[in-house]
């Protein structure tokens, strides 16, 4: 097994790769305290409408699981609607 940090950075980089692949639009940003115990936390905005979003959260864990099972860490990919710029 790989070390830890280099199973973190490649699980990150497939993870990124995924949402991206489903979601071309979407924007990805650390956070850079995690809510758990989890290795990679991310927050995932996405410019759709709420119906759209929830069929998005399932996708994107979908993939978490996978990488989790795969790299064996712990990831937290929240999809959020997209945050507009204030006016």
């Amino acid at each position: 097994m790989a070390l830890p940090a280099l199973r973190i950075s490649a699980a990150t980089a497939e993870l990124v790769k995924g949402i991206l692949a489903l979601y071309p639009q979407a924007s990805i940003l650390p956070r850079l305290t995690p809510l758990e115990d989890e290795d990679i936390s991310v927050e995932v905005q996405l410019p759709v409408a709420q119906e759209e979003l929830y069929t998005a959260r399932d996708q994107i864990h979908e993939l978490v699981i996978q990488l989790q099972e795969q790299y064996d860490v712990l990831i937290l990919a929240s999809a959020v609607p997209h945050e507009r710029p204030p006016c």
